[in-house]
């Protein structure tokens, strides 16, 4: 009887701990799956989130852009728009928007005006729709405050300003801004097409101060460049945390008419 008793017992036992690892695996489930849906839920604020930055955004192209400065020796045009932290239903939000010059950028077809970069990969010149997403390269392309220097920052995606098949139009002319341009790239253009010193524009910079110079130049081989001192072409980097959660975005604005338009979206992926 012992034995049996002892047999009986086991098998309690083992039904029992079956029982109860069937407990925890149905508990973790439930929790997954709330977790699942929280973080669904907080992906979907977040995209809303990217969606409504369209409004500050025309709020600083109307208001700010047009007196856009950057002291020469910052290395990227990039000039910080709203950082705003706040709760939303008890969870921690954050919404960043970052502008990058696209007129403060080397110009895509920097090598077919001469402007020399050393080995610059520009790997979305030729695109129909050029745009960081046409890129194949390794490491960062998308640029944010925190790697600037991503290829995105560097290098101009609608500069000159792409026909819609795909070639620049010859009569589309490489821009440089002077006032958000890094200094190493207003030399260039000056040291290029003989435009003298450009160390005024520099010390008007370095105070705060809007340089005005426009002027639109052309070499024997008929290579054009024009400087100005307000842009017309701005991109924006979009970033939205909701939680744990980042969304974000890529999105390029166009002074058309007298008009800001959104010209180009692209989401970042963040996988």
């Amino acid at each position: 009887m012992s034995s049996r008793r002892g047999i009986a017992m086991l098998i309690t036992l083992m039904t029992m701990t079956v029982l109860l690892a069937g407990v925890a695996i149905v508990s973790r489930i439930r929790v997954t799956d709330r977790l699942i849906s929280m973080r669904a839920s907080d992906g979907i604020t977040a995209m809303d989130l990217v969606r409504a930055s369209e409004s500050p955004i025309s709020s600083w192209l109307q208001d700010e852009a047009g007196g856009a400065v950057i002291e020469p020796s910052q290395s990227i045009p990039m000039i910080p728009v709203l950082d705003q932290s706040f709760e939303l239903e008890g969870q921690p939000v954050r919404v960043r928007i970052t502008a990058w010059d696209q007129s403060g950028m080397i110009p895509a077809n920097a090598e077919q005006i001469g402007l020399d970069f050393g080995e610059l990969q520009i790997p979305w010149k030729d695109q129909s729709h050029p745009g960081l997403d046409q890129a194949s390269l390794t490491g960062l392309t998308f640029p944010s405050p925190e790697s600037p220097t991503a290829q995105g920052g560097l290098v101009a995606t609608h500069n000159p300003w792409p026909s819609r098949s795909g070639t620049t139009r010859s009569r589309s002319i490489a821009v440089i801004n002077i006032n958000t341009a890094p200094a190493e790239l207003i030399e260039e253009c000056f040291r290029r097409f003989n435009l003298g010193d450009p160390s005024p524009i520099f010390q008007r910079r370095a105070v705060g101060e809007m340089a005005f110079y426009t002027t639109e130049v052309q070499d024997a081989q008929q290579n054009q460049i024009r400087l100005i001192s307000i842009s017309r072409v701005w991109s924006f980097r979009v970033d939205a945390w909701v939680g744990h959660t980042l969304r974000s975005s890529w999105c390029t604005y166009a002074n058309q008419g007298g008009n800001w338009r959104l010209v180009q979206r692209i989401g970042i992926s963040h996988d």
